[in-house]
């Protein structure tokens, strides 16, 4: 066996040669342009080659200390590594050699200049004698490197995982004798990045290699000693951590292996091409749906999981659905949970990482949209549109499916059919018959087999039973006059042979099928894909919870009575109210699949799983074991919901069928702040989406329809009721927590419509929802409208439960807040006053409502410069909030946090490190732990914390903090939310206090722009925001010597201002006498500018 210092010694020689050589090429390559572009590769070869040695000399030098084999847990394998680099070494030895003396007799006896053109000519002509051999040299040296570059990582990675490994585990055991519960890890979490970087660099070179033997048609190579033991060293530990592909590979996959492996190459592949090297590496698979396209890329992903750090995918069959399933790339990043974000960490993840985007048929979204942006990771795209095989750019660019080979479809089916091999001569006679009919379609393929295997016909009479499925097909789309063309003929192949399984399944007497059937019809209006089990059993389950609570809140109303009397008329319409509910709780049940009804005393959940696992068997829908959710193929999801046989009323019944269960697995109000109540909504945004568009489609056929009646009194009418009320309300609350404050808009403005009409404002349910919306268009920054809604409640309350009700001072308290953000102080701080009184005289000084109108109280006195009351009464809502909700509930984190921001406020430069500083890393860290790092809570909290850092005079680190918190504000939140717009104006601040005046300059202008602040100013009066950023602007222009911008700045101030709370109050507002000291400062100091100016010119003349 080799020795490790020979090994040395064999690589300075070899260093030697490569030099040699490399100057030669140098020489060769600058004397002739010719010979310039055909000896660049060679050159980069030589380099690489060059690289490996040196590693090698740097890693031996590193260990030349240490008995390297005896560090080792495995000697063998070490030892077959290094006699393989010395193996390598001569090999590369013999290669440089021949290269010296190919490249003597190129450049002949005249050496290296060209002198003349005949010179040149025989130059070059040498050359291209010698094109062959050059070639050989080229594979050889790649080769070579390749194959060192494999036993370095493999080495590399040895080293980290084994000999550092060591004393950390030492150290552990030792911290466990000492304590049994110590779970402190974090010494392995920092070794564990060094292991994952050089598996990684192991898999990558292990897969160039398989590329390169590939490449070169040395397939005999591939079992080679140096692979098996680095690719056994790659296997000590388990480098992906996140795997999330649309289904699992179904163990019936076959064929294409050819394909699969030109891929791999492709992506692995060492000669790229120059002008690709730096591209995203992307590749398209465009077919007819049902030919594979999905599984493909499902089974490339599974060979191919050790060379990702993550595999993950989305679905993009529309916009919404591109968002939801960045949404869940981005919650397992750690980020909020939206596409930008998802996005952007993708683009910066410094690990590999693979990525399909499936089902990309959307037109009205252009593919590249959906592309991370810069050149890391590798893409894998499934789409019908030829057009979009562009994107490719590695190998071939792209794949078209159409159909299986013969040979591939036959076995297939066979395997589907569960046929005992070996497979006889007649069962493949019968085999190619049917998949020649079915067109070597892989999905129709694919359930005939199953419908072979689950009895309901035979391989020898498959044909008969597919002809009359698919006359009856044609017989009712005739009817329905559907068109089809090439694509719909060859998806009818999928559809008859689904429906074979379909009638199959209607035709067995079980309630396991039975259900089956009824379950598939209803999952044809979800989302076809990720439908999580727990969507079903809280839809049986949270109705039950909500019927619980509402009951005890009944009890509670009966029990305490009401402050204000109720009218015969109100209590008669409660009554009627109970009534309705009572008589639409037994209809919503009629439409619900009978094992999800509610009138069983105990849900039956294994008579659940029952039906879908005979949907599982028989390949109408598939179980995904990592995420606890099911999917259907596209074409199957649109065949059961558009199957001529299914008429349009039982469309109607069974997407009514879904809109119910997805309703009653959403808990209202206040049960719906647990975590895995949020969760669930989080994850019902599709399914709610499809459900919705398919019944307002369902509802347009059924109306005109009914346009034809004779009897126009006899058409069924869909109108808005109570039931829809409350599916909206829900859905409602899955559209604001995902983002799409439109959609919930529209939802609560009809439902709040409907409430109002027939209850009026009188009624708790009426006025619960107008603070939802309110809430609502608060979100969207529409102050004004929120107000004018909170407003109506408020007096709906004073009204109809008394001015001391608990419930009219919270409306009060609320609609003080908004007062507030409007500019209204004095409204304001009438309203949170007369709340502070009346919740202490009726639930107490230390009751959470009183505390809570305390903190809001303390923040209005920010705006009125007060901020030593400020402190007092934020001081208070902290100490009262720790005491009665926790030191960490969130009431308690923000009354915490305004406390910090009042200290800053009144202490100014002149702020110690003391308690701001304690209370914003208490919040900081709390938020970033429980909401996450990208959450607008902890993006609030990070930029009050450098507010605290730059007041103590860190303004470095300030800068910092708010400059990693910006960027994803404004792509999470947008430029003009108030958050982005305060965060940058305090940036502002942080670089004016470091004499940055330009910058921060540029900076206030851009946000004091009117627009911004459109949403929720008043009509009357500037944004109060506006006003503080104007403020800091004119004393940025003023530090910088700008009086007369200073003084022009002020003025629109003075304007601006006396507009603050309407009829000129803003005239009396403390600010606006500051302004007018400031501006008499400022004209005297312009006043000696000039004069200073004037001396200034008298002097120069």
């Amino acid at each position: 066996m080799a020795d490790p210092f020979s090994i040395v010694a064999g690589t300075t020689s070899l260093l030697d040669v490569c030099w040699r050589v490399g100057a030669y090429l140098g020489k060769v390559k600058a004397a002739s342009g010719k010979i310039e572009r055909d000896l660049s590769a060679l050159i980069f070869e030589v380099k690489a080659l060059t690289a490996v040695n040196e590693s090698i000399q740097a890693l031996w030098d590193i260990n030349k200390e240490k008995s390297l084999e005896d560090s080792f847990r495995d000697a063998a394998r070490i030892r077959v590594l290094w006699h393989d680099i010395d193996l390598t070494l001569d090999g590369c030895r013999h290669v440089m050699s021949r290269l010296e003396l190919l490249v003597e007799e190129i450049i002949g006896k005249d050496g290296f200049e060209v002198r003349g053109k005949r010179d040149g000519i025989k130059k070059v002509l040498r050359k291209q004698s010698k094109d062959e051999e050059l070639c050989d040299i080229q594979r050889q040296m790649s080769s070579h490197q390749n194959n060192l570059s494999v036993a370095l990582s493999a080495l590399n990675m040895y080293n980290s995982l084994f000999l550092e490994a060591l004393p950390l585990l030492l150290t552990r055991i030792s911290c466990y004798v000492r304590s049994s519960h110590d779970a402190n890890d974090q010494s392995l979490d920092l070794l564990s990045e060094k292991i994952e970087y050089w598996g990684f660099k192991l898999n990558h070179d292990l897969a160039t290699l398989k590329a390169q033997v590939a490449a070169d048609g040395k397939r005999e190579a591939s079992h080679s000693p140096r692979r098996t033991a680095a690719a056994e060293i790659a296997a000590e530990v388990s480098l992906n951590k996140h795997f999330y592909i649309p289904r699992a590979v179904s163990s019936m996959f076959t064929g294409r292996a050819d394909l699969l492996e030109s891929l791999h190459n492709s992506l692995f592949e060492v000669s790229t091409p120059v002008e690709k090297r730096h591209a995203q590496k992307r590749f398209v698979v465009y077919g007819l749906g049902g030919s594979g396209k999905t599984e493909f890329c499902c089974k490339f992903a599974q060979d191919n999981r050790q060379n990702f750090w993550g595999v993950f995918w989305i679905n993009a069959s529309s916009r919404q659905s591109v968002q939801h399933t960045y949404s869940t790339i981005a919650q397992v990043a750690g980020v909020e949970p939206n596409e930008r974000a998802a996005k952007d960490w993708l683009a910066n993840l410094d690990r590999p990482w693979l990525l399909l985007i499936d089902n990309a048929d959307d037109l009205s979204t252009p593919l590249e949209e959906h592309f991370p942006e810069g050149d890391r990771g590798i893409i894998l795209v499934t789409t019908r549109n030829p057009l979009n095989r562009i994107h490719g750019t590695i190998g071939d660019g792209s794949y078209h499916f159409e159909r299986l080979a013969e040979e591939e479809a036959n076995d297939l089916l066979l395997r589907s059919a569960c046929e005992p091999t070996p497979w006889s001569t007649i069962s493949r006679d019968y085999a190619t018959k049917i998949t020649n009919h079915l067109g070597f379609l892989a999905l129709a393929v694919l359930q005939a087999g199953k419908a072979i295997a689950k009895h309901i016909c035979t391989l020898s009479n498959y044909l008969e039973v597919y002809d009359r499925s698919w006359q009856r097909i044609r017989r009712l789309r005739r009817k329905s006059s559907e068109s089809g063309g090439k694509e719909g003929t060859i998806n009818m192949n999928v559809y008859s042979s689904y429906e074979i399984i379909f009638r199959g399944l209607e035709a067995t007497d079980s309630m396991a099928t039975q259900d089956a059937v009824q379950l598939i019809k209803m999952f044809s209006f979800f989302s076809w894909e990720d439908l999580r089990i727990d969507v079903l059993t809280t839809s049986v389950k949270h109705p039950r919870r909500q019927l619980q609570h509402d009951e005890a809140e009944a009890a509670k109303v009966t029990t305490q009575g009401d402050t204000a009397a109720r009218s015969w008329t109100q209590k008669l319409r409660d009554w009627a109210m109970w009534a309705v509910v009572a008589l639409q709780k037994d209809c919503s049940d009629s439409v619900m699949p009978v094992v999800l009804r509610d009138d069983q005393a105990k849900f039956d959940e294994d008579r659940l799983m029952d039906a879908l696992d005979q949907l599982n068997q028989l390949s109408l829908i598939y179980y995904q074991e990592g995420t606890e959710s099911y999917s259907m193929h596209p074409l199957i999801h649109t065949w059961v919901r558009e199957r001529p046989q299914m008429s349009t009323s039982e469309q109607a019944l069974w997407c009514q069928a879904a809109v119910t269960t997805l309703a009653r697995s959403i808990l209202l109000p206040p049960l719906d702040g647990i975590a895995s109540a949020e969760s669930l909504r989080r994850h019902l945004l599709p399914h709610v989406s499809n459900a919705l568009k398919y019944q307002k489609s369902i509802h347009s056929m059924l109306a005109e329809t009914q346009k034809t009646r004779k009897i126009p009194w006899l058409a069924i009418t869909h109108g808005f009721g109570r039931v829809q009320a409350i599916e909206s309300a829900k859905f409602s609350l899955v559209y604001v927590q995902n983002g799409y404050f439109s959609e919930a808009e529209e939802l609560q403005v009809k439902t709040r419509d409907f409430v109002c009409a027939r209850l009026g404002m009188e009624h708790v349910a009426a006025r619960k929802i107008t603070l939802f919306l309110a809430g609502t268009y608060f979100l969207q920054m529409r102050t004004n409208k929120a107000a004018e809604l909170q407003e109506q409640v408020l007096k709906a309350c004073k009204t109809h439960l008394g001015p001391s009700h608990p419930e009219t001072l919270e409306a009060m308290n609320i609609l003080g807040s908004s007062r507030r953000f409007q500019g209204r102080f004095r409204e304001s701080r009438a309203l949170l006053e007369k709340t502070i009184d009346g919740t202490t005289a009726t639930l107490g000084a230390e009751h959470e409502d009183t505390l809570q109108a305390m903190d809001d109280l303390g923040r209005l006195m920010w705006m009125y410069l007060d901020y030593s009351k400020a402190r007092e009464l934020h001081s208070k809502a902290a100490s009262g909030m720790s005491q009665l909700l926790g030191v960490l509930h969130e009431r308690t984190l923000i009354a915490k946090e305004n406390l910090a921001m009042a200290h800053v406020s009144l202490e100014g430069d002149m702020l110690t490190d003391g308690p701001a500083h304690e209370l914003m890393i208490e919040v900081c860290q709390e938020r970033k732990q429980r909401f996450g790092k990208e959450h607008p809570w902890t993006l609030l909290a990070i930029d009050n914390l450098a507010r605290v850092k730059s007041a103590l005079g860190d303004h470095v680190e300030a800068e910092q903090l708010i400059r990693t918190a910006l960027p994803i504000a404004r792509r999470n939140l947008g430029d003009n939310h108030y958050g982005t717009l305060a965060g940058t104006v305090h940036l502002a601040q942080v670089l004016v206090r470091q004499g940055r005046l330009d910058e921060a300059e540029a900076m206030f202008k851009d946000v004091i722009q009117r627009q911004r602040y459109e949403s929720s100013a008043r009509d009357d009066g500037e944004h109060p925001d506006r006003i503080g950023a104007m403020w800091l602007l004119m004393n940025c222009y003023q530090k910088h010597g700008k009086v007369s911008a200073a003084i022009g700045v002020c003025d629109e101030l003075m304007i601006a201002i006396a507009t603050i709370g309407g009829q000129g109050l803003g005239l009396h507002h403390p600010l606006a006498q500051r302004l007018r000291e400031r501006r008499q400062k400022l004209v005297l100091l312009e006043s000696e500018v000039d004069v200073l100016s004037s001396d200034t010119e008298l002097i120069a003349a």
